[in-house]
């Protein structure tokens, strides 16, 4: 049985980094809302990503949404998935069966990349690049959507010049985002080859006057390392926070108290050129059953196939430590 002391519990995370009493840091990023000892201190046991496993893969193919299929969320009773088909940005919304019921074309955003998705609260908030910017879709009743911009904390431009992801944090209520941390051509010519690989998740409050996400600076979470490529990301309630490296072919933990890695899971793929395939997003699910056994956590593979349309490889994975996740 494992330690319940805070002693032991701080150790998990690396606190404290001196020989000070043994006591909350004041330096953590987020605190849950309710200031409690026992919630703060389940964001410090790790979920043991390498213990989880997949018991579940399904595979689709040759559909309206496995085309750039880019990321995965879910509501009370369906999933909802992001595809980046050019000239049919869209989100659909899925049976658990995976049955298309219904979807919202975005592609009027304004924007020309549509990235991974996240649910908060009864909306869907999915992450464009070029310009960056968040599109928030009510759900119910899925019909319309809105767009929003992402400023800086004076209104400027944000911190980020990309935007792969973004998910909502419980804890505190903010969208957060990223660049993915790799770079392409664009990124060449304007010399910011500095920014491969990412530590700093930044946070942005709604601006409902503005109808704009705006930088809260001091809400910013900073991992203990650099991750390349993320893809996805999403929040658990317990504090911790779940990234997809389309580099690292994993999906990484970190606690969202100071940034401590926490571990990974991996994502296999199965070949190279020309299947070229691709980590996508992911969300938390907790207990959706396949086959008569729980699963938790979910991501989107993508077979970005050269000479026929897309496959998604959609992975579900059981974490026997559900209560630690």
């Amino acid at each position: 049985m494992a330690d319940l002391s805070l002693r032991w519990h701080l150790a998990q995370i690396g606190e404290p980094k001196s020989s000070a009493s043994v006591r909350i840091p004041r330096g953590f990023y987020v605190l849950p809302q309710s200031g409690r000892l026992r919630e703060i201190m389940k964001a410090m046991r790790s979920p043991e990503p390498a213990q989880w496993t997949k018991p579940n893969e399904g595979k689709f193919a040759s559909k309206d949404w496995t085309e750039s299929c880019q990321g995965a969320t879910h509501d009370s009773s369906h999933w909802y998935v992001s595809s980046n088909h050019d000239g049919k940005r869209r989100v659909y919304r899925l049976t658990l069966g995976n049955d298309v019921v219904d979807y919202v074309d975005v592609e009027g955003a304004g924007s020309d990349h549509l990235g991974a998705i996240d649910y908060h609260d009864g909306r869907i908030y999915c992450a464009m690049e070029n310009p960056v910017q968040i599109v928030v879709i009510d759900a119910p009743p899925f019909i319309r959507w809105r767009a929003a911009a992402l400023v800086s904390e004076s209104g400027g431009n944000p911190p980020q010049h990309k935007c792969s992801w973004c998910a909502v944090n419980p804890w505190n209520g903010l969208l957060y985002s990223s660049s993915n941390g790799w770079y392409d051509i664009e990124d060449i010519l304007a010399n910011r080859l500095e920014e491969k690989g990412v530590d700093t998740l930044h946070a942005y409050r709604f601006d409902s006057a503005g109808q704009r996400f705006v930088h809260v600076p001091t809400a910013k979470i900073v991992l203990r390392e650099k991750v390349w490529k993320i893809q996805g990301a999403v929040f658990s309630k317990n504090g911790h926070v779940l990234l997809s490296s389309d580099h690292s072919n994993d999906i990484r933990c970190y606690s969202i108290l100071n940034g401590r890695y926490l571990g990974h899971a991996a994502i296999p793929k199965d070949g190279g050129w020309p299947e070229l395939e691709e980590v996508e997003g992911l969300t938390i699910w907790d207990g959706i059953t396949y086959d008569g056994v729980a699963t938790h956590v979910h991501v989107i593979l993508l077979d970005n196939d050269v000479h026929n349309d897309d496959d998604v490889y959609f992975k579900h994975y059981r974490v026997p430590s559900s209560d630690d996740l």
